[in-house]
C-alpha cells in the first residue's frame, strides 16, 4: 500500500536529509524487494533512474490507507483502541505516533521506512503495524515473504532509532464482505496476523544491495518479466 509514498520519499530524501555535500542514496523495503525480483532492474532504477513501467493503476488502496490512518488517529486522541480491533490486541496506540524512521549507514547510503501504525504494550515494547487491503479473503492466504521482510525491517529501523521493540509485528487486513446492505456502511472483515521476527541483522540485506549498486550492471533474473519482454522485442527496434 505504501509504494507511491516510498517512491515520493526516495525522490525527496536526498534533498531534505543529506547533511553533507555528497548526495545520499536512500534505500527502502520496496528497493530491497525489487533487488530480490531482479538485480538488473534494481541497478537501473537507482543508477540510471530508469524505473519499472507501471501502466494504469488504481489509487483506491492509497485512498483507503489514508482513511484508515485518520480513523486510527481519531481514537489515538481518545486513548483507546478503535472498535474495529478492540479486544483483539493487548496494547495501546503509540502516542504521539511516529510514522517515518531513518537509518544512515554512511555518508553515501541510508535506509528508511514508514509504518502504517504502531502499538505499545504494557512493557513499553513498540509493535509495528502494516495495513493490507485484499480482493479475496485473506484468511485463506499464506503470508508472503515480502510481508515478513517488511515487519523485520520495521523492527530493525525502530531499534536503530532507540525504540524498545517486541519480537513481532502485525499485519491488519481489511477485506470487503459480500453484502447488499450498504445503507449503514460498508461491511468489512478485519483479519489480524501476528508476524514473528525472523531476521534481526537487516544490515546484511542492505549491504548486499549497496554492493550491487557499487558494481557494474548485474545480470537479469531469469524470471524477470520486464527483462524477458525486452529481450523478445528488442530485435524489432
Amino acid at each position: 500500500m505504501q509504494k507511491d509514498l516510498f517512491d515520493f520519499e526516495e525522490k525527496n530524501l536526498n534533498k531534505n536529509l543529506s547533511s553533507s555535500k555528497k548526495k545520499v542514496t536512500w534505500l527502502s523495503h520496496t528497493a530491497l524487494e525489487e533487488l530480490h525480483r531482479c538485480p538488473r532492474c534494481f541497478w537501473l532504477s537507482y543508477k540510471e533512474g530508469i524505473k519499472l513501467p507501471e501502466g494504469i493503476q488504481s489509487r483506491l488502496a492509497n485512498r483507503f490507507d489514508t482513511i484508515l490512518k485518520r480513523y486510527f488517529d481519531s481514537y489515538r486522541e481518545k486513548g483507546v483502541l478503535p472498535p474495529l480491533i478492540e479486544g483483539k490486541i493487548k496494547a495501546k496506540l503509540q502516542s504521539p505516533f511516529k510514522e517515518s524512521y531513518y537509518f544512515k549507514l554512511n555518508e553515501e547510503y541510508g535506509f528508511f521506512g514508514k509504518v502504517d501504525e504502531c502499538f505499545v504494550d504494557d512493557e513499553g515494547n513498540h509493535i509495528p503495524v502494516d495495513f493490507k487491503t485484499a480482493s479475496s479473503d485473506p484468511r485463506e492466504k499464506q503470508i508472503l515473504l515480502a510481508y515478513q521482510n517488511q515487519i523485520d525491517e520495521y523492527l530493525f529501523l525502530m531499534e536503530e532509532n532507540g525504540k524498545k521493540v517486541a519480537d513481532f509485528g502485525y499485519l491488519i487486513y481489511f477485506f470487503p464482505q459480500m453484502s447488499i446492505e450498504l445503507t449503514n456502511g460498508f461491511p468489512m472483515i478485519v483479519h489480524i496476523v501476528k508476524i514473528e521476527r525472523k531476521v534481526k541483522d537487516i544490515k546484511k540485506r542492505i549491504d548486499a544491495a549497496i554492493k550491487i549498486l557499487q558494481g557494474p550492471i548485474p545480470k537479469s533474473s531469469p524470471d524477470c518479466v520486464y527483462c524477458n519482454w525486452f529481450l523478445r522485442v528488442k530485435k524489432y527496434y
